[in-house]
């Protein structure tokens, strides 16, 4: 992946910081500075295994060390040294921790470090298959850019984020498809702007282009993309870049298999020969991570047993586990204690909807039947009767909403966020809907005859903006 070229890049920098800082920045020598720079040097000169023991005896040093008396800009380079070796061997849990912690030093004392540090969790991510977590670490880097003080920097810094995620884009383009376009017009702006100037390294110059050619090729139009990668390719092979020509070829071969394009078979062998080279190297980096592992879990197992008796280990497991159990049983039996009160209660309510819009149907099958029964010249007893039938209407209607919204919490309140102009006889509508009544129910409960509930079913679908082909009771239905 194109990310690892930006992980060495960020490696080099940090450790040529780290050996660049003047020593008066730092204080006295401890022995967390001492094993962090031995650490540093057996692993430059190839002892990775040597070092490492180093640099984690330094990392346990620093967590034994008081608050007061760290440097942050130290354990920051650091610990994003660290968790970048981590992340070379695929120990991408390990360097993930790592990475928080250095993130939480510099969240108060060395904030000009964050933009980094999140770009370099965007890498862990992104070499664990986490397109979702790259995205966000990128954004978040570059959010992180506005607390760098100096003006320059901060617009460098500014650039260089978007310019990460533009690589992302265009190399995922699965992802987010939306994006290339412009994420191509991102970095055609970059080399327009600073080619002349000088600002791009020659590495990222190339690579710009050469990602531009790529995104070409996936908007159609492939042979200027393909020139614009092969041109690109020459230029990572006369810089001899072995990581660049591999993920150069990768993505050419995609893209002339695409084509159908017979020059695949041209860059075979080369691909072939490079993919060897660095699986080799990739599978050396496997074995000294493993290896790592085996010691370092070695090296905790025999401190565990130097600081404790077995005996005192096993007891307190047994009285933990007996607690746990304890709690395990007292939490399960309450649980389903909770769960049969709440069906119980549910069901009640369930109950009381039933039998209060029975009511309503009943009596308003009565009203109907009153109104075809009797004459204009009702006498004044009939016409009580009517209207305190109908006048038990609005407290029925409150006693509805309640048990509903005790049955079904929260389906009125996102109703109402989503479509505020609904009006009352809509919510009732959709309420009645939802507990899946028939229309005759429904308009018997309502009061109103079924071509009007006809009418207030089509106004209730434009006042949800619906389209003809969907169904008015299941989409309701859906979103209890």
């Amino acid at each position: 992946m194109r990310t690892r070229l930006l992980y060495f890049v960020c490696l080099v920098l940090l450790v040529f910081g780290a050996c660049n800082t003047p020593e008066t920045q730092l204080p006295a020598s401890t022995s967390f500075e001492e094993l962090s720079e031995q650490g540093r040097s057996l692993c430059r000169k190839g002892k990775y295994m040597e070092g490492m023991k180093l640099l984690q005896e330094a990392n346990d040093a620093l967590s034994a060390m008081p608050a007061d008396s760290i440097n942050p800009d130290g354990a920051v380079m650091f610990l994003g040294n660290l968790s970048n070796l981590y992340t070379r061997i695929g120990l991408f849990e390990e360097a993930k921790q790592l990475n928080s912690r250095a993130i939480a030093f510099a969240e108060d004392k060395a904030p000009s470090r964050l933009p980094d540090l999140w770009g370099m969790r965007s890498i862990i991510y992104n070499l664990s298959n986490q397109p979702d977590s790259v995205v966000i670490c990128l954004r978040r880097a570059k959010e992180l850019c506005e607390r760098i003080d100096e003006d320059g920097f901060r617009k460098r810094a500014v650039e260089k984020q978007i310019e990460n995620l533009a690589w992302f884009y265009i190399e995922n383009p699965d992802f987010s498809p939306d994006s290339i376009p412009v994420a191509k017009a991102t970095l055609e702006r970059i080399i327009a702007e600073h080619s002349e100037e000088g600002k791009l390294t020659y590495t990222d110059a190339a690579t710009n282009r050469f990602l531009i050619g790529r995104a070409d090729v996936l908007l159609g139009d492939y042979k200027r993309g393909r020139e614009l990668m092969e041109q690109s390719l020459e230029l990572f092979r006369e810089q001899g870049d072995t990581e660049s020509v591999e993920w150069a070829l990768q993505l050419l071969a995609q893209s002339y298999a695409a084509a159908g394009d017979r020059k695949l078979f041209d860059i075979y062998t080369e691909a072939a020969a490079l993919h060897d080279t660095i699986f080799h190297r990739r599978q050396n980096d496997l074995f000294l991570a493993m290896d790592f592992k085996y010691r370092t879990s070695q090296l905790k197992h025999d401190k565990s047993i130097l600081e404790s008796s077995l005996h005192t280990k096993q007891q307190r497991i047994v009285f933990i586990s007996v607690i746990a159990a304890l709690l395990v049983v007292g939490l399960t039996v309450f649980s389903l204690m909770r769960i049969r009160y709440n069906k119980r209660q549910l069901m009640l309510i369930q109950q009381n909807l039933d039998n209060l819009i029975s009511e309503r149907i009943a009596l308003n099958a009565r009203i109907e039947e009153l109104k075809h029964t009797v004459s204009d010249n009702i006498d004044e007893n009939k016409r009580q009767e009517i209207l305190s039938t109908i006048l038990l209407e609005k407290e029925d209607e409150l006693r509805f909403r309640k048990d509903f919204n005790n049955l079904h919490p929260g389906f009125i309140d996102r109703l109402r966020r989503e479509f505020p102009n609904l009006t009352v006889g809509n919510e009732l509508l959709c309420m009645l809907i939802a507990l899946n009544r028939r229309n005759e129910e429904i308009a018997l409960a309502l009061g109103i005859s079924r071509d009007s509930l006809a009418t207030s079913r089509s106004r209730l679908r434009s006042r949800l903006n619906l389209s003809k082909e969907t169904d008015l009771d299941k989409f309701i239905q859906s979103r209890i």
